[in-house]
């Protein structure tokens, strides 16, 4: 990014004043002590980002970040409860309790350009709130709160965006890409999760930059992928994926696969988003497995044929399943054992034998397992009376559990 645009910033510094109404309600008690302390001590301090962003278009943040000029080790000593994480760029951790919040130096383009193993580069420098948001990726993003002056700092025109529910990048797309290709994937992830249009030609460089994202390394590129559908807009998110053809990079089953697994992964998709707007928790493992449960499905009865062993058939191809996605694109390890564990107890649930009833009941992966279950049943994969059954055995004391399994 140009020093003319930082110096055009400074230049007209005013005019990025907004007197936008922000309920500080919203806003976690321990952030505003946290900015109280920091600006008592003699540093800027803003609430930047999503949060500021989602109070201005009505939604609740989940969580806060904060940006200063103090250095890491300056936050640190102001905080005891703190630690100092990271490598491509040091930021501190605050902890109240259960609640984590991030609090990072404002940063600058680095002199050296220095990629990392994980394909982007490393920008450990640090610099001015002008050189902070020139770094931002998304306009809506580059927004900075000042509780105490209950003012806020838009340098690229964020709020406009907002309103228009336009997404923009700052600066040039096309360089901001190849910097780190990943952000291609944030932007579908916010227009989801947002309801923004992606910028035209935004769109274009996205679609572009899309082949190079086969060089980000797996891991790094698994979690952003994920973060996708466990927004709670994961609906939305099916639709970009599909129309950007991310799907047929990643996994394939969303993409290509007959009515019956498109019905499937799109009840999948809305439990999901029930899910996580009850404020439950979500395990990814889960929903990879509805995304692949048709693929192992369909090999299942197969080879069903084959033997007279239905678990065989069953664990074969679980096998195969996991196998063809993992050249595709790999799975982590954590979340392999969740799906297969889902998948394996599934024939457990046509087994009211009282001993196997609570030996299933107790099984740690027993409420997924159930969960999953109920998702089979709605596509008429499994009996009535076995759903029913298990319905009223989940929802009754330990009594009448007994008086289930007796009768």
């Amino acid at each position: 990014m140009s020093k003319n645009i930082i110096k055009s910033i400074k230049d007209t510094y005013n005019q990025f004043f907004s007197k936008e109404p922000i309920n500080q309600e919203l806003i976690s008690k321990n952030v505003l002590a946290i900015i109280n302390t920091l600006q008592a001590n003699n540093f800027e301090a803003y609430i930047v980002g999503g949060a500021i962003r989602d109070i201005l278009i009505s939604l609740t943040p989940k969580d806060f970040d904060i940006a200063t000029n103090a250095k890491p080790e300056e936050i640190r000593h102001l905080f005891k409860n703190s630690r100092i994480i990271g490598r491509r760029f040091r930021l501190v951790h605050i902890f109240f309790g259960r609640e984590l919040i991030e609090v990072s130096t404002f940063r600058a383009k680095p002199e050296k350009a220095e990629r990392l193993k994980n394909g982007i580069l490393k920008d450990n420098e640090y610099g001015t709130k002008e050189e902070d948001a020139v770094r931002r990726d998304f306009t809506c993003n580059a927004l900075y709160f000042d509780p105490k002056r209950n003012k806020i700092f838009d340098f690229f025109n964020g709020i406009e965006d907002l309103k228009n529910r336009h997404l923009n990048m700052i600066g040039n797309a096309k360089i901001r890409l190849a910097e780190d290709p990943v952000r291609a994937i944030r932007a579908i992830r916010f227009s989801a999760k947002l309801g923004f249009e992606i910028d035209n030609k935004l769109k274009q460089q996205i679609i572009q930059v899309l082949p190079e994202l086969k060089k980000i390394p797996y891991s790094r590129l698994f979690d952003e992928i994920l973060k996708i559908f466990l927004t709670g807009y994961a609906e939305n998110s099916f639709k970009l994926v599909n129309d950007f053809n991310l799907a047929k990079i990643f996994f394939p089953s969303l993409q290509s696969g007959s009515k019956e697994t498109i019905s499937f992964i799109k009840r999948g998709l809305k439990k999901t988003d029930e899910r996580i707007f009850l404020g439950k928790p979500i395990n990814p493992g889960y929903l990879i497995a509805v995304f692949l449960w048709k693929d192992v499905k369909i090999l299942q009865d197969n080879l069903a044929k084959k033997t007279k062993y239905p678990l065989t058939a069953l664990n074969d191809a679980i096998e195969i399943t996991l196998n063809k996605q993992n050249k595709i694109f790999p799975i982590q390890k954590r979340f392999i054992t969740t799906m297969t564990e889902i998948w394996q107890l599934q024939p457990r649930f046509e087994n009211l034998n009282k001993k196997r009833v609570f030996r299933l009941f107790a099984h740690p992966r027993f409420r997924a397992a159930y969960d999953f279950m109920l998702l089979r049943g709605e596509e008429n994969e499994v009996n009535e009376q076995i759903i029913s059954w298990w319905i009223n055995f989940v929802e009754s004391s330990d009594e009448e559990r007994k008086a289930l399994i007796t009768n």
